[in-house]
């Protein structure tokens, strides 16, 4: 949505009407001069109002730093109204250059403060020069007549280059980021603090913590390291002030660790006077006063008990002294097992065995008395656990992300494990409300302040603490409303929250009324509109820098593009051809398209911020009108609705909803045609705000100026088809006059502006156009369907949409039940012949036990035996009736998933042949198996001559070789074979076995047999024999036949070197 045009920069309209302002001004004393016309009988006019000369009171500034005295350009000042139209647009301010400090510079000087944008305080407030102009004089006003010099791009892009910084000026570049951005850069912040201290630059140091500090100030890790600095070089003064500082307003178990630890340090046991003693009890009490509730206080409270048992006194001795370390002690633990901590279980151990180690007669006793207390902490603090599961106790805040950007689911989780917390502390798990209520109060507030230092940025969670303080009616230990303070401190963590900032007015407003008399209403609206003004001023400052950004990256695009083009021109200066004309063209299009889309971008942080703005205005305004009514047109101070009206337009980057709502007030609540008059001004001021006509036209109707609302319906069509990018937005404007003709119009009016729509809007039916004509309070009669058949046009859909209904074709595939709804959930058979109750069905339980049906159990005892004897002798046996197995509801939600047989598309098998096949399979039993298998094994033992188990890995199995295999001069040596059977010795559990060819329980097989075809290397027996000799002859008959073994020996020619062929 547009902004409001800027008040220096709108033209006075020469034709627009003057209205007089008598009901505006006061006759006795006016602070403008009236421009009055006969024919409006003295009414308000917007723009008839002009400044005179006499001096207007300035307010008290509020900016922590001066206001730069480098003199600024000065503008005519222009009247729009009752208003002096001032140099408050983002057009006419121009950027100041930035000055450039050395690498080491922290603290500026008072000079250099004014110009440089960076200020102490967490929350730089400024206030601009024309706000300084408007508020000293109208004299001042009346000398600012020079016309404004344009915006020079160079000095920007200047400025933009003193602030670049060389790589090696880490320090620079870390003060650049952070000035850039102080609150969400939080790493530049600690990496600053890092290089001053590797540098060992203490007082850099000390300065960079103190500004981290002031926009930070609940961080407790960043308060811990600056303790441990000034202690490392013993700085005791600065260490306590530190503690003076922080330990009331910071519940962190680490700080207050520190700050024992300090204490123990300062302060000697071993005197023998007993004060030091004295003060280290005082402090533990004190710090377990504050923080012992804490789910982290479990070391302190061990820490503290063994303080106390190292103390004077012994334990079980009689003396008065021993009795009251007992005592001492007894309440200690006491304490302590009645908080969710870690160590609660170890402690209420070493309780146990304090008590009965005294006396077990009185040790039961007050162990019965604290175990409730133990047991109620104990299972509170394992549901504490459960909650807080993933929270991350941090004191470093982050700025929430934006919805749909990265980080913003994460950052909301961690919200809502806060709010489990915090409303988990609420119920009271703890049993706290009837005994103790300020131990439950202290824990929710602890929780709550624990919440905050981690999401510091997070408004809601301040609105959410101070409203239950104000439920509660909780005040601060010095008396303050600690609602309100959450909210104060809220308002300084956040200073551009409109939640905050109208939470605290409206409480301001609700709790201090104020009485007739004007005055008291004067001081009243001046307390409610403090934490607006503070918002106002944050927001106003944030719509400056934006715009400075803008201009400065405008400006570096354009330098950027000035410098390429010249760059391009020194190299070819000669060459002016076509190509050289396109290409300086294509960087002018490029130089372009990337400012059209830096102001897009811009433009969108601009609109967002302008939002609240005028939220905030809006809010004030009705604020005023409760309390002061409608109120005068002067400038200063404002009264009433009309004058944060003159306000609000004074300080400009309104948008159309502020008009749109005071004028809404005047004509409902006061009757009064100003509210006119105030449309028409903005209908110039937003000439292209779809939202704003149709708002116009509704109060034209409002108040039955039908003609009017004619013109202004047909003007504002006529102006926006005149811009294609503009017709779009018509749609809301035809919408609603085209909904008014149809219901109070006539005929031929409503299908005149249809048959418009259907040109403009091609995209729309135009069944939508006339169906609308009818709609009456969102209900369209005509695409709303009636009832007619429940059964069939109610039917439930599935969850699953890729489940397919079953076929009621023969051809699909069977199902065990036919479900009425597919869904993941698994259905159920009912239980059938059960004597047990029926089987609930999952209508109930959204996950039903896992419940089977099953038949009837048989009876036990002695008349079990009895009845099964009878049976027994009358021949009937044992028999129960069991009900059918219900398939399990996994198989039937599985059985859901597969489509059906008819989808099937491939190579299909005969489901009745696999049936058969399985069924004619004769499928042995194990021991059948294994008779089988041994009984082979046997005959193969009885019938071969050599044995074919390999006992190693290293060597292969020979079906030829055995013990007594000849040739032990020639063959290679075989783990197995004759002389070199103890060889190996991992064979040895082989050759004890009785299963062992060669053992005594086993069958001994006949000497191998080898068939030798011819005398090769490896028969020596047959070297010397020639063949067709008779010894030949004797050898070669000697062999069995090939055929009596069951292993083809020509495989293994290739291993022995062809002896077998």
């Amino acid at each position: 949505m547009a902004s409001e045009e800027p008040e220096n920069s709108v033209p006075q309209q020469d034709d627009a009407p003057a209205w007089g302002a008598d009901e505006w001004n006061d006759s006795n004393n006016q602070s403008a001069t009236i421009d009055e016309d006969e024919d409006d009988g003295g009414e308000y006019d917007p723009e008839s109002v002009t400044l005179s000369s006499a001096p207007i009171p300035a307010p008290v500034p509020i900016a922590e730093r001066p206001v730069s005295e480098s003199p600024r350009p000065t503008k005519k000042a222009k009247t729009a109204g009752f208003i002096i139209e001032n140099s408050s647009d983002e057009e006419d301010d121009t950027p100041m250059p930035a000055p450039s400090y050395a690498a080491n510079t922290l603290k500026p000087t008072p000079s250099e403060a004014q110009t440089r944008p960076f200020s102490h305080s967490p929350l730089p407030q400024t206030i601009t020069s024309q706000e300084n102009v408007n508020d000293t004089s109208a004299s001042t006003v009346a000398q600012t007549n020079q016309p404004a010099p344009p915006i020079i791009a160079s000095n920007v892009a200047a400025s933009a280059v003193a602030r670049s910084r060389l790589p090696a000026d880490v320090v620079g570049i870390f003060e650049d980021r952070i000035e850039e951005d102080p609150r969400g850069d939080l790493e530049a912040w600690l990496e600053l603090i890092e290089e001053q201290k590797r540098r060992h630059n203490i007082e850099d140091a000390r300065a960079v913590y103190e500004r981290f500090l002031k926009v930070f100030p609940q961080a407790a890790e960043a308060w811990v390291a600056y303790l441990n600095l000034e202690l490392s070089f013993d700085n005791t003064a600065e260490a306590e002030s530190i503690f003076t500082r922080t330990l009331r307003t910071i519940p962190d178990i680490r700080m207050w660790t520190s700050y024992l630890n300090y204490i123990r340090r300062r302060n000697d046991l071993n005197e023998t006077s007993g004060k030091a003693r004295q003060t280290v009890n005082q402090c533990y009490e004190f710090v377990l006063n504050n923080i012992g509730h804490d789910r982290e206080a479990g070391s302190i409270w061990q820490d503290y008990i063994q303080f106390i048992k190292t103390g004077p006194g012994q334990i079980g001795g009689q003396g008065w002294q021993d009795q009251q370390k007992m005592d001492v002690l007894r309440k200690a633990y006491q304490r302590a097992i009645s908080i969710p901590m870690a160590n609660l279980n170890a402690l209420w151990k070493e309780y146990d065995q304090f008590e009965m180690g005294l006396n077990k007669m009185t040790g039961r006793k007050f162990l019965q008395e604290r175990s409730p207390a133990y047991m109620t902490a104990r299972s509170a603090n394992t549901h504490l656990d459960n909650i807080t599961r993933g929270l991350r106790r941090t004191s470093l805040p982050r700025l929430p992300p934006l919805p749909g950007f990265d980080g913003d689911q994460e950052y909301r989780d961690q919200v809502n494990l806060w709010k489990a917390w915090i409303s988990w502390e609420k119920d009271d798990p703890l049993v706290l409300l009837p005994e103790d209520l300020s131990t439950y109060r202290q824990r929710v507030l602890h929780v709550y302040k624990q919440a905050l230092m981690a999401l510091r940025f997070w408004p809601e969670l301040w609105v959410d603490a101070a409203e239950w303080c104000f439920e509660n009616n909780i005040t601060s230990e010095d008396g303050r409303d600690a609602g309100l303070q959450f909210l104060e401190d809220g308002l300084e963590a956040n200073p551009e929250s409109f939640l905050i900032a109208l939470k605290l007015a409206d409480r301001i407003e609700s709790t201090q009324a104020a009485r007739e008399d004007d005055p008291d209403k004067a001081v009243l609206v001046k307390t409610i509109r403090k934490p607006c003004d503070r918002v106002l001023e944050t927001l106003y400052d944030m719509l400056k820098k934006l715009k400075e950004k803008e201009t400065a990256a405008i400006a570096k695009i354009e330098q950027d593009a000035a410098y390429d083009t010249a760059t391009t021109g020194d190299a070819d200066v000669d060459e002016e051809d076509e190509g050289e004309i396109k290409e300086k063209s294509s960087a002018e299009a490029s130089k372009v398209i990337k400012i059209k889309a830096l102001q897009d971008a811009y433009k969108v942080q601009t609109e967002r911020l302008q939002r609240h703005v005028t939220a905030i205005w809006i809010a004030l305004a009705r604020i005023y009108r409760r309390l002061q009514g409608q109120g005068h047109g002067k400038i200063f101070p404002s009264v009433g609705l009309r004058g944060i009206f003159i306000e609000a337009r004074q300080k400009g980057r309104l948008l159309s909803d502020m008009y749109i709502e005071v004028a809404n007030m005047e004509w409902e609540i006061y009757h009064d045609p100003v509210g006119t008059k105030i449309y028409e001004r903005g209908a110039k001021l937003f000439p292209e705000e779809e939202d704003y006509f149709v708002e116009y036209m509704k109060h034209l109707h409002a108040k039955r100026d039908f003609t009017n609302a004619r013109v202004v319906f047909s003007q504002t069509v006529k102006r926006f088809k005149e811009k294609p990018e503009l017709i779009s937005r018509l749609k809301p404007i035809y919408a609603y006059f085209h909904g008014y003709e149809a219901r109070y119009g006539e005929l031929a009016q409503a299908k005149e502006l249809e048959k418009q729509m259907a040109d403009l809007f091609p995209e729309d039916s135009r069944l939508e156009h006339f169906a609308a004509r009818f709609t009456t309070n969102g209900f369209n009669p005509v695409t709303a369907q009636v009832i007619i058949s429940p059964t069939r046009q109610m039917r439930p859909k599935g969850i699953m949409q890729s489940v397919e209904q079953q076929s009621i074709s023969g051809g699909s595939s069977p199902r065990p039940m036919a479900p009425i709804e597919r869904s993941p959930q698994p259905q159920f058979l009912p239980a059938l012949n059960s004597p047990k109750r029926p089987f609930q069905t999952d209508d109930q339980d959204e996950y039903p036990p896992r419940k089977l049906a099953r038949g009837a159990s048989p009876l036990k005892g002695a008349a079990g035996r009895r009845l099964d004897q009878q049976r027994r002798a009358q021949g009937q046996g044992v028999s129960h009736t069991s009900a059918p197995a219900s398939i399990p509801r996994d198989i039937i939600f599985l059985l859901g998933l597969i489509p059906q047989a008819d989808a099937f598309r491939g190579h299909h098998f005969s489901a009745d042949g696999m049936v058969r096949l399985i069924q004619n399979t004769s499928v042995p039993s194990f021991i059948e198996w294994k008779a089988q298998k041994e009984g082979g094994s046997r005959s193969n033992v009885s019938t071969a001559h050599a044995h074919t188990r390999q006992a190693s890995s290293e060597y292969q199995s020979y079906p030829y070789s055995s013990r007594d295999s000849p040739g032990p001069s020639g063959r290679p040596s075989s783990p197995f074979g004759g002389m070199n059977r103890g060889v190996i010795q991992t064979t040895a559990p082989y050759r004890n076995s009785p299963l062992r060819p060669g053992s005594s329980s086993s069958y001994e097989p006949p000497p191998a047999i080898y068939q030798a075809l011819g005398a090769t290397q490896y028969n020596p027996l047959a070297q010397n024999l020639a063949p067709g000799s008779a010894g030949y002859a004797a050898l070669q008959a000697a062999y069995v036949q090939q055929s009596q073994y069951n292993t083809s020996p020509q495989q293994h020619a290739p291993q022995y070197g062809g002896y077998y062929q």
